[in-house]
């Protein structure tokens, strides 16, 4: 097939060679429609016929294409063109680990280092019921910074419900009906032709990580069936004395000879290396023996334990072993939302609040700004490649990953990404029962804070022991979080019930009580369906107990910040509150938010920008927060900062009321009423008057002008009373507008004897400047601040 080099197969153009097996040749193509080099396998045209090679080909990249690993080669695509059928993939620069490994075997740190990204490959693909079946040296590539990946799933099958398969044969392309795989590396009871499932992987492994030990394979033969022989009843050449005797322990256990001795999947057999990586104390001998789902790796035996710790000369080597090449700075990062392995729907609350829980716990981190749920939940599900992710994010790290939930146990997997080289710096999986998850969050935490070379501050949430949850309450309390984020009056009656459950159950863990508090801010300030003396004296109830249980708690501090400004109006003690919150936990953007309005309504403008500014930093796609920062810039008459900023934030979310208000607004306040009734007319809602009340404001406006236009919102909302467009203020800013003045402050002393917090914005919201010579108005001014 070399007349292919220099021609197009699809929009691929094939630049040259790179190798050839059974199940194709592979090329290096230019992606011309990306722009980028990958690796073509390409089927042969004359084996076009051969339905069982094409199904080969397509099982392949479907298998392959489902494993998205830092360890497994990426699929893009399966397709056919001019009589070829091929498979795009990512092309990995290096050289195959047959040709790295020396006449003697790799040294041991590089054998573990590397045998364990193996091992995570085979893990990952075994935990989705993927056997590769054909893993070997030739195999695994080895990039120039020492990072491995796992290519050639073509003979991947996926488990049955039974996790065994029968042991596959291949009579269309060998004349003999052998097994499918690489002699050399297949298992015993393969070529006995019993039943195959993960522990052949595992068997496979262990011949691979021989070879890595010793620079040759530990079984041959002169012929096939010599070979065959020696596998299914011969002992391996033993190992030289130089290999570390817990590294002996972990290769002999893979290539036992009976199934049921080994290592039952990829993930027991990388747990084993990870003890010899990191040196862990064997486990108690009256655990060794406790059965455990399938999922959780296995615990190294204590000999094999014990070994590991006198190699590693108790961590001081494993530390090496662990070191990687200089790591980039990484100032910013983002915790996309965990994905839900669970198998149930049902559980995406789980998963969910298990990523807000995690943000939670890293968002402290010193000089790391963490980004918001608000904003990664954007990308759940998402297919966006993780570069495009994080530039909309404006972040240099990723985290992304999983949880799984069995019964009362529970596993997180997570990996760390440098964004702008799509470059995998660490994974890792952790198992506890459900009572410790919040221990289990703290342990991630503290992992990826070491691996981008920083300190988790002293204690996220306040340091010290997580105290355990009452799993009941936290599975009430992770429901609740998950309809608080749905924001809607529905969502938030449901969320509150939730919290509430939990609070009973649990009445010392300070969530409980934050949730309730959260809650009914958002009726208050945002839904606007509970009365604000009600709602706040709620909110500053609840902040209270929250507190309670945890005076280092930043949600409970910015909650009760909230409560005492727009409750009590007492700016002072809301001032030291939410700087309690901030310096508790500097990522939290609601509590720079709340901050920003103090600030705004003490004509503080310079600090609320600021906070403003890094609330959008740590969560850049939240349309509440860059519709407050819009309000922000019109209290400091920057006008057309703030229409630049409206219209970002309605490019964030075209559909969002609040982005489409702001739209509305700005123009209003730069005196721009053709593009407010542009607007109106797209996005006013029907409920507060749709087209026909735009078209009377039009014709108002054509009439009077501003006064007009005004007018004609004043006597319908006025009229009708519906929603908050016919709030007391609301009527008040129409009223200034259409220059009567008396009504429009009597309106305020309305919003006054309600206690709304709006009419703490007197002193700064330009909308007010008609009435600011009124004395009326500013005797109110000087009521609202204390004055008088």
């Amino acid at each position: 097939m070399s007349e292919l080099i220099g021609g197009t197969i699809s929009h691929y153009r094939i630049v040259s060679r790179l190798g050839a097996g059974g199940m194709g040749v592979v090329y290096r193509a230019r992606d011309e429609r990306l722009g980028r080099d990958l690796a073509l396998k390409i089927l042969p045209a004359e084996s076009m016929a051969d339905e069982t090679a094409r199904a080969r080909l397509l099982r392949e990249a479907r298998m392959a294409s489902s494993l998205n690993h830092p360890h497994i080669a990426h699929i893009y695509e399966v397709g056919e063109d001019g009589g070829y059928l091929y498979i795009a993939m990512e092309l990995v620069e290096g050289r195959p680990l047959s040709e790295a490994i020396p006449a003697g075997g790799l040294p041991p740190d590089t054998l573990v280092r590397q045998g364990i990204q193996i091992a995570d490959a085979l893990a990952y693909a075994h935990e989705r019921g993927i056997m590769h079946r054909d893993l070997k040296t030739a195999n695994v590539m080895i990039t120039a910074d020492g990072w491995v990946k796992v290519l050639d799933f073509g003979l991947a099958k996926r488990m049955q419900d039974d996790e065994t398969v029968e042991a596959p044969r291949d009579l269309s392309l060998t004349a003999s009906g052998m097994v499918v795989g690489t002699p050399n590396y297949l298992p015993p009871e393969v070529l006995l032709g019993g039943k195959a499932d993960a522990r052949g992987d595992v068997w496979a492994l262990g011949v691979v990580l021989y070879e890595m030990a010793a620079g040759r394979l530990p079984f041959g033969g002169a012929s096939l069936t010599e070979l065959a022989g020696a596998i299914v009843s011969g002992a391996p050449t033993p190992l030289s004395g130089r290999v570390p005797v817990g590294v002996q322990a972990v290769i002999g256990r893979c290539l036992a000879k009976n199934a049921e001795e080994r290592f039952r999947t990829g993930a027991e057999a990388r747990a084993a290396l990870d003890a010899l990586s990191s040196g862990a104390a064997p486990p108690p001998a009256s655990r060794r023996r406790v059965p455990r789902p399938v999922w959780i790796g296995a615990v190294t035996a204590a000999a094999l334990a014990i070994a590991a710790a006198l190699y590693l000369n108790r961590g001081a080597i494993g530390d090496r072993l662990a070191g990687r090449p200089p790591r980039p700075h990484i100032a910013s990062l983002a915790v996309l939302p965990l994905a839900n392995l669970s198998g149930d729907p049902e559980q995406e609350y789980f998963a969910d609040g298990m990523t807000e829980e995690l943000i939670t716990s890293l968002a402290p981190i010193r000089t790391l700004t963490v980004i918001s749920r608000t904003s990664v939940m954007r990308f759940k599900g998402s297919k966006e490649p993780l570069r495009d992710i994080a530039r909309k994010l404006d972040v240099e790290g990723i985290v992304e990953g999983s949880v799984q939930r069995a019964g009362d146990r529970i596993r997180i997997t997570a990996q760390l990404i440098e964004a702008g080289r799509d470059r995998h710096l660490w994974a890792q999986s952790y198992e506890r029962d459900f009572k410790d998850v919040l221990a289990l969050q703290s342990e991630v935490a503290s992992d990826i804070a070491r691996q981008i070379q920083m300190h988790v501050s002293p204690g996220p949430r306040g340091g010290g022991p997580r105290r355990p949850v009452n799993p009941a309450a936290f599975e009430l309390y992770l429901r609740g979080r998950y309809e608080w984020a749905k924001m809607t009056p529905a969502s938030m009656t449901a969320a509150v019930q939730h919290f509430e459950k939990a609070l009973a159950l649990d009445p010392g863990d300070a969530r409980y009580s934050s949730g309730i508090a959260d809650s009914y801010l958002a009726m208050v300030q945002v839904l606007e369906t509970v009365p604000s003396r009600e709602g706040m004296a709620k909110v500053k109830e609840y902040a209270r107990r929250a507190l309670a249980a945890d005076e280092n708690s930043a949600e409970a501090h910015a909650s009760m910040g909230a409560a005492l400004y727009f409750g009590d109006w007492d700016a002072a003690g809301a001032e030291r509150e939410l700087k309690r919150a901030i310096e508790l936990n500097p990522g939290y953007s609601t509590a720079r938010l709340v901050y920003s309005v103090l600030l705004t309504t003490q004509a503080r403008v310079d600090e609320a920008l600021e906070q403003d500014r890094l609330a959008m930093q740590s969560d850049p796609l939240s349309v509440f927060i860059h519709w407050n920062a819009v309000g922000t810039l019109l209290s400091a008459r920057r006008f057309a900062e703030a229409s630049a900023l409206a219209d970002r934030t309605f490019e964030l979310d075209p559909t969002s009321p609040l982005s489409q208000s702001g739209l509305v607004r700005v123009r209003e306040m730069r005196g721009d009423y053709p593009g407010a009734l542009m607007y109106l007319k797209k996005y006013m809602p029907k409920e507060f008057g749709g087209a026909e009340l735009v078209a009377k404001a039009e014709k108002a406006y054509a009439a009077d002008g501003p006064t007009g236009y005004w007018k004609a919102l004043l006597d319908h909302h006025s009229a009708h009373r519906v929603g908050p467009a016919a709030s007391p203020t609301r009527l008040a800013m129409l009223a200034a507008g259409a220059g009567e003045k008396k009504r429009a402050i009597d309106y305020l002393e309305a919003a006054y004897a309600q206690h709304l917090s709006d009419v703490l914005f007197l002193r700064v919201e330009p909308c007010w400047d008609p009435l600011r010579t009124e004395p009326r108005f500013q005797a109110l001014v000087a009521r609202v601040e204390g004055r008088s």
